[in-house]
Formats: structure tokens, C-alpha cells, sequence
């Protein structure tokens, strides 16, 4: 502010400077020529010497009187044939140096009265700033404009006013009306700029104190949002934000504790089974029988570190897909059979296995058999025994159509739009389903929307849930 002050204040010296002088000038050549037209007038008319004398010093007189400048009468000779002091006696044309002490021995070069003689509004009126080589002793703003006897140039009136006294009187004033003003606007600045700062900077440290606590991890703390305010949208994004931090906080020690659960569990019963058999408390006979069942936990614990390895390259960008091309059918087909013991065990009725046709599609063929063993393996955990599950492949406007529906307890509209965020499990999936981390229909979200498709579920509440897959071909 300080600088833009400055600034102004010296744009202001030089501008005024300029206006100053172009009024001054114009001001001093406006008197010069009417003063000639008088003068010329004086010497157009008839009288006695003393009479245009009179009338002579009257004119010079009136005209320094009004605006405070020295006039004087200069003959073709550029000698001083009147003064404020004294006024030559005798008639023109013929004029002689005035009888003056200071101005009678004045002589101006043959340059200035050349351009004195022919000032008019055509040729351009004479003005300068200077001493006149030194018939001064300070700068002086100087006009001059010629008079005329019977239509010839006999002479010229030549005024002179003081420039840089006058000027420092004119700048001076306008400095102390400009400092004034300014350090008005400056006081009333300095307490809008106040004002304006506490109100930016009391939100800025509120936000301050909170990202201290959310590095603690606590997410509790909401920044005020102020009403009508510039960082009110601020405000709002950051309680956003810490909103999403506390909600990934609580889903990341959701799924710590669900991973830890699913870790757990299996390696539990892998330890307990192979200890058994290793001390006989499981009799030989039903090795066999116990090692299905360790051959499914490891099945299941390569399942859900294959999941979580996928996760982690998605979402670093470092999955690459190879993409082929193959029947979706025959795939869908060939993943069912991994369900088959749990599925014959429930006695759940697969309906449309015999109205699938070939179908080709063009992805990669790993990804898309974890979509689809997720879909599956989510179809079977809630369809009761005794329920049924319907598949069909399709093909519709270009895109391939894949749609699992099941019987059982269906999903209400608030999850449903949750069904597909990281690390969520619903209230039905927290009742019937331990073996869950919330990360099977997040990943083949992930992975059906990295291949161009969609993948949308959809459910009555009550009795049925169906998960619809589109691909592009």
C-alpha cells in the first residue's frame, strides 16, 4: 500500500507539473496577445505623446496586474521600448531602448525575436521556460506575441512569470491535499485489511487446529462454516474431507480387523486339523476328510490375498491387463464349478445353465473370472437352502449382458448404494457371513469399470437380489 502511495503520489508531482505549465503557459500567451491587439490599438489611433504614453503603461499595468507576470514592449530590434518601470516618450514607429536602469540595456538574440515577430495562431505562439540567456535570474515561463502599426509587425509584447516559485507553491499544495486523502484512505484501509484478515485468518487457524488432530487421528473436530464468506466452500470441502477421513478410518480398522479375522480363522483351523492328525486325535480314516477341508481354508486364504494384492495394484496403477478374447459363458459355466459341492450341500437350483450360448467378449480373462467368482460366491452366501439362483448371458446393443439373480433376503435401497465402496458389509452380510472383508464387490467393480463396462445391483428388500454386468465387446 505504502508503494502504490508512493507510486501515485509521484505519477501525481509529475502530472500536476505538466498541467501546471500547459495552463500557465496558455494562461500567459492569452494575456500577450490581447495585450498586443490593445497595444496595437494604442498606436492605430490619434493622440499626444503623454496620452499614448498613459495609455501604453495602462496596458502593461492592467495585464501584470491580473496575473501577477512582467510585461514588456520589445521593438524589431529585440530592444526594450517599455517596461513596468518606464515607457519611451516619443512616437513609433522609430522605437528607442526605454530610459530604465535595469531593461534598457536588455537585447535579445535575433533567433527569440524572429520567433516573437511571427507568433500567431498559424505559425504557433512563442513559449519557452528559461532566463532568456540570463536577462533573469531564475527560470521564468515566457509569451510573447507581436503588435502591428498599418499592418506591419512593429514590435511585440513579451511577458514573464516566475516558474519554479510558483510551482513549488502549486505542488505543495496539492502534496498536502494528496497526503491527507491518502492517510485517510490509508487509516480506512489498514482497518478494512484488518477486519478482512481476522475474518480470513480465524477460519485458516480453526482449520490449522484440526489438521493437528486429524494427523492425531482424531476426525471428531468440524471447522465453523462461516455465512456469506469466501472460504465458506472451503470450510464445507475441508469437514468434507474430514468426514471421508473419519469414514476410510473406520472402514481401514474395519478391514484390518476383518482381514485379521479372515487371516485367523483359517490358519486356526489349518493348525488345528494337521496338529490333530499329527497326535492321532483324528484318526487316520478321516485324513482324507480333514484335508479337504485344510485344502479349502488355503484355497481360501490364496483368495483373499489374491484380492488384496489386486487391490493394492489398482489403485497404484500398476495392473496391466491382457486381454483376449473368449466365451463368457463357458467361463461363467466353469466357475459354478467351483460351487458345486456348496451348491448340491444347499440343494440351490441353478436356473438358465441350459439357455446359455456361446457369447464372445474381449478382456482379460483373470479378472474377469475373479468378477464373476465374486458374484457368485456373494449369490451362494445369501441364497438359502433350498433357494435358487438364475443366470443368464446376453447380448444387447453391443454390449454383453450378464445378470445372477438370487432368492433370499434382499438388500434395502440405503445399501445398495453402498453395496460397492471398499471395505463395506451389510447388516445381512455381518449376520450370515464370517467369511467376508468387504472387498469382493468393490473389486469387481473396479475391474468391470477398468474393462469399459458397468456393473449395477438391484433388489425387492424382501425376497431377491440380482447384480447385472454389461461388457463391451
Amino acid at each position: 500500500m505504502l508503494s502504490s502511495f508512493t507510486f501515485l503520489g509521484s505519477a501525481l508531482l509529475v502530472f500536476s507539473t505538466q498541467y501546471w505549465t500547459t495552463d500557465r503557459r496558455e494562461t500567459l500567451s492569452s494575456h500577450t496577445r490581447q495585450a498586443a491587439r490593445e497595444i496595437s490599438a494604442v498606436y492605430a489611433g490619434w493622440g499626444d505623446i503623454e496620452a499614448r504614453q498613459r495609455a501604453l503603461a495602462q496596458v502593461l499595468n492592467a495585464h501584470s496586474d491580473t496575473i501577477g507576470a512582467q510585461f514588456f514592449l520589445f521593438d524589431t530590434e529585440g530592444r526594450v521600448a517599455a517596461c513596468p518601470e518606464a515607457v519611451h516618450e516619443f512616437f513609433l514607429p522609430g522605437l528607442v531602448p526605454v530610459r530604465c536602469e535595469i531593461h534598457g540595456t536588455w537585447r535579445l538574440s535575433a533567433t527569440t525575436v524572429a520567433q516573437a515577430l511571427v507568433s500567431s495562431d498559424t505559425h504557433g505562439r512563442f513559449t519557452q521556460i528559461g532566463n532568456l540567456s540570463g536577462m533573469f535570474n531564475e527560470n521564468m515561463i515566457i509569451a510573447a506575441d507581436p503588435f502591428f502599426i498599418g499592418g506591419v509587425a512593429a514590435g511585440f509584447v513579451l511577458a514573464a512569470q516566475p516558474f519554479s516559485e510558483d510551482l513549488i507553491v502549486y505542488l505543495a499544495g496539492i502534496l498536502q491535499l494528496f497526503f491527507l486523502s491518502g492517510l485517510v484512505v490509508m487509516m480506512l484501509a489498514f482497518i478494512a485489511v484488518y477486519y478482512i484478515t481476522r475474518r480470513l485468518v480465524h477460519p485458516l487457524n480453526a482449520m490449522v487446529s484440526a489438521t493437528k488432530r486429524y494427523a492425531k487421528g482424531d476426525f471428531r473436530y468440524r471447522v465453523n462454516t462461516p455465512e456469506n464468506d469466501e472460504l465458506r466452500l472451503l470450510a464445507e470441502a475441508f469437514n468434507s474431507m474430514a468426514i471421508s477421513l473419519a469414514t476410510l478410518e473406520a472402514s481401514r480398522r474395519s478391514f484390518v480387523a476383518n482381514v485379521s479375522h479372515e487371516l485367523k480363522t483359517p490358519m486356526t483351523s489349518i493348525g488345528g486339523f494337521i496338529d490333530g492328525m499329527l497326535d492321532g486325535t483324528i484318526a487316520p480314516e478321516d485324513h482324507g476328510k480333514y484335508l479337504q477341508l485344510v485344502s479349502g481354508e488355503v484355497q481360501r486364504l490364496s483368495r483373499l490375498v489374491t484380492g488384496m494384492l489386486n487391490l493394492s495394484k489398482i489403485e497404484a496403477g500398476e495392473l496391466q491387463m491382457k486381454r483376449v478374447s473368449f466365451d463368457v459363458s463357458e467361463l461363467l459355466f466353469t466357475t459354478l464349478l467351483s460351487f458345486e459341492r456348496i451348491i448340491a450341500a444347499r440343494q440351490i437350483e441353478l436356473v438358465g445353465l441350459d439357455e446359455l450360448g456361446s457369447q464372445t467378449v474381449a478382456g482379460d480373462r483373470d479378472l474377469l473370472t475373479q468378477v464373476l467368482y465374486n458374484l457368485i460366491d456373494n449369490a451362494v452366501k445369501f441364497t438359502p437352502p433350498g433357494g435358487q439362483i438364475e443366470l443368464h448371458v446376453t447380448q444387447e446393443r453391443d454390449l454383453n449382458r450378464i445378470a445372477l439373480r438370487n432368492t433370499g433376503v434382499g438388500v434395502s435401497s440405503e445399501e445398495l448404494a453402498r453395496i460397492f465402496e471398499r471395505f463395506y458389509k451389510t447388516d445381512q452380510s455381518r449376520s450370515y457371513d464370517t467369511k467376508g472383508a468387504g472387498l469382493g464387490l468393490y473389486l469387481a467393480k473396479t475391474i468391470v469399470t477398468m474393462h469399459g463396462g458397468t456393473i449395477e445391483a438391484s433388489s425387492d428388500g424382501e425376497s431377491w437380489t440380482e447384480f447385472v454386468v454389461e461388457l463391451p465387446d
